[in-house]
């Protein structure tokens, strides 16, 4: 089975953390949430969001799954984060890069775990990205960008 796994997280402005774990909030001190988009919906894997989406939306700045997704963002995170920031991530990680795509930078990572050196990234949101099938990932992708 096919699936695509995001991790959208923030790092806390006062965070200590020299290297961060996506998928591992606590340790990296970070807030973050996991979903995964199998055939026609998107889940939380570690919170109750589910949405149906077909895949064009996924390259539509102005869907409803944006939207949604931003929307559940925001409040969890505390943080406003609009529809295009997430759009613009997922497109840069997609090699698709657009205007939305702007506030963010591809940076060094490997199985999801990138450097903090200095507190470069703090006060910043992340996406990490990647495709699985048959229980091998590929395209696996960070990109970090700042709130407007």
């Amino acid at each position: 089975m096919e699936r695509i796994v995001i991790t959208c997280g923030f790092i806390l402005k006062d965070c200590d953390t020299e290297i961060i774990y996506c998928g591992d909030a606590d340790n990296s001190r970070t807030k973050e949430l996991n979903f995964e988009i199998i055939e026609d919906s998107c889940s939380g894997i570690d919170n109750d969001f589910n949405v149906k989406l077909n895949n064009s939306e996924l390259w539509d700045s102005k869907s409803s799954f944006y939207e949604k997704i931003a929307s559940y963002l925001s409040a969890y995170l505390e943080i406003p984060i609009s529809p295009c920031k997430i759009y613009g991530a997922y497109i840069l990680l997609n090699e698709e890069p657009g205007h939305h795509s702007l506030n963010f930078e591809i940076i060094e990572s490997e199985s999801g775990v990138f450097r903090n050196n200095n507190q470069e990234h703090n006060g910043k949101i992340f996406l990490r990205y990647y495709f699985e099938e048959k229980d091998e990932i590929y395209e696996e992708k960070v990109c970090v960008g700042v709130i407007d």
